[in-house]
């Protein structure tokens, strides 16, 4: 019976491949050619099952069948193989996207949701930077911040004012940084990595990361214009008094000074706070 690495078949189950799938893909991949009979003697699977499963990798283009008596098969590269499973990808991504857009889904609420994944996380921030009219507020940590960064570039691009509070020096194309003047202590003695981000006053996000950027200790995400509109104040503060911090150790002229305490992006100029009064406003009139 060969010998399978097992972190081989695991990776490929990721990608849809069943246990048997991923065992006899990476079994071809150490062979030249070889029978569905030889394949399911190597692997000690029953030949019913093995031929049912070669039949699976070529509906799934991962191996080539000779034509003729022997029915040899051949493992596709595994560069051709990804190849193909990402441009499938991307078609049926397109498909379910579009038959999506086609239904009528809900509008935002006032609920505050918990996020699950550092995968979920990221992908909601680089939604919100996307949609993002006015301001993108954002202080991170080094690692969730280079996650971000071409999201926040390409938002600079679009004439949408980056304000980025950070904790090491960082190129972000566009981006207005200041670095905290505590970094020192949050990135080797803080026990989690942040996320924090507010745009628009429309919606926020809020997350405590591991380390190493594989668990979440605790994350929020909310389109509550009350409590955006409180987040986005609060962040926009922070970067102002941490901005404030590193010019006064620079020594920086009071007129300088002066000028970072005006905002560029007041919170009554931004969509969520016009939200927000008009509702208010509402209620007082029913």
């Amino acid at each position: 019976m060969s010998f399978i690495p097992q972190e081989s078949v695991q990776a490929l189950q990721t990608l849809g491949f069943s246990a048997l799938e991923a065992s006899i893909y990476s079994f071809l991949l150490t062979e030249s050619t070889a029978t569905g009979y030889r394949i399911a003697q190597a692997l000690g699977k029953p030949v019913a099952n093995t031929y049912k499963g070669i039949q699976a990798l070529q509906a799934k283009g991962a191996v080539l069948v000779e034509d003729g008596s022997t029915r040899l098969c051949r493992a596709v590269p595994p560069d051709e193989l990804m190849g193909q499973m990402e441009r499938a990808f991307q078609h049926r991504r397109q498909v379910v996207t579009e038959a999506l857009a086609r239904l009528k889904t809900v509008p935002e609420d006032a609920r505050v949701y918990t996020l699950s994944t550092v995968e979920q996380v990221l992908e909601r921030t680089r939604q919100m930077i996307q949609l993002s009219r006015q301001v993108v507020l954002i202080c991170a940590f080094p690692q969730p911040l280079e996650a971000l960064r071409d999201e926040l570039e390409m938002a600079a691009d679009r004439g949408i004012g980056v304000l980025v509070k950070g904790f090491r020096p960082a190129e972000i194309r566009g981006a207005k940084l200041a670095l905290s003047t505590e970094a020192y202590f949050f990135l080797h003695e803080f026990p989690a990595q942040e996320l924090s981000v507010a745009v628009d006053a429309e919606q926020h996000l809020f997350a405590m990361l591991d380390h190493e950027m594989k668990n979440v200790f605790q994350a929020i995400w909310s389109s509550s214009l009350f409590l955006s509109f409180a987040h986005y104040n609060n962040l926009y503060n922070e970067w102002i008094l941490t901005r404030l911090g590193g010019q006064i150790n620079e020594d920086t002229s009071l007129e300088i000074l002066k000028g970072t305490m005006q905002r560029d992006y007041p919170l009554t100029q931004t969509h969520g706070y016009r939200q927000l009064a008009a509702s208010f406003q509402r209620k007082e009139n029913e």
